[in-house]
């Protein structure tokens, strides 16, 4: 009975530990031309963890998969030399842990004296360096539970010729924008009245009201006279803006 009961526990604790996954492809999410690299469990589950990542990144991974030597070294071919030069070998990476819809990954280098290096890393980074270094990528099994509550890029709204999404930590990396509560404005159409917005402008305000979100604005918007101008308060990297325009 108790050798029962410590295979069981064992098998459970199996079952929980990390996955390994391949990636299968990079592409753009379509609400918002976000990359977004998918990667997919080897096995018959084939369980998908898409992760949002930075265009230079992108970029990255999507070369190396391609076998598209770049002209001189970019960032992670120049990381993969100063790990070969070091004697060093990259025995896997781990992507455990997921905090406020951002993902981590930690890197495990085995140095040329038998040790274990782990270095934390952003998982677009990691992937990238994986496929160099042809190490495997593994994934905690609790990240494939907790992958469903993960809103990484929130879906759109539309209104007024301009495409709006909330802030989240992974789309304020994504743009470079410091923290702080705000609608991204993540396009601006050719017909949108607002002449004098840009792609990558956070609402702050909207008729002197104070907006956090997507569900915010659209509420204020929603009690307002059609024919009146609409009034936005805008953050433009270090500088707030008031934008005016009308809707006729």
């Amino acid at each position: 009975m108790r050798l029962a009961a410590v295979l069981l526990v064992a098998g459970v604790a199996a079952a929980a530990g990390p996955v390994e996954v391949q990636v299968r492809g990079v592409r753009l999410d379509p609400a918002t031309g976000t990359p977004v690299v998918s990667l997919v469990e080897r096995g018959q589950a084939a369980r998908e963890l898409p992760i949002w990542v930075g265009p230079f990144e992108a970029q990255a991974i999507a070369a190396e998969m391609q076998g598209v030597p770049p002209e001189r070294p970019l960032t992670h071919d120049l990381m993969k030399t100063i790990v070969e030069r070091l004697g060093a070998r990259l025995d896997h990476v781990t992507i455990s842990d997921v905090r406020d819809n951002t993902y981590f990954a930690t890197l495990h280098l085995a140095t040329p004296d038998g040790n274990d290096l782990s270095v934390d890393a952003r998982p677009s980074d990691a992937i990238a360096l994986a496929l160099r270094l042809r190490g495997p990528i593994l994934v905690d099994e609790t990240i494939f539970a907790r992958a469903s509550q993960v809103a990484q890029v929130p879906i759109a709204a539309h209104i007024w010729g301009l495409t709006i999404q909330d802030m989240t930590p992974a789309i304020a990396t994504f743009f470079r924008k410091s923290g702080g509560r705000g609608v991204l404005i993540a396009d601006v159409g050719e017909d949108a009245p607002a002449r004098d917005v840009l792609r990558g402008d956070v609402i702050t305000a909207l008729d002197g009201h104070d907006v956090g979100s997507v569900a915010d604005l659209a509420e204020i918007a929603g009690g307002r006279k059609p024919t009146e101008p609409v009034t936005l308060s805008v953050r433009r990297g270090h500088r707030a803006l008031t934008i005016s325009f009308p809707l006729s």
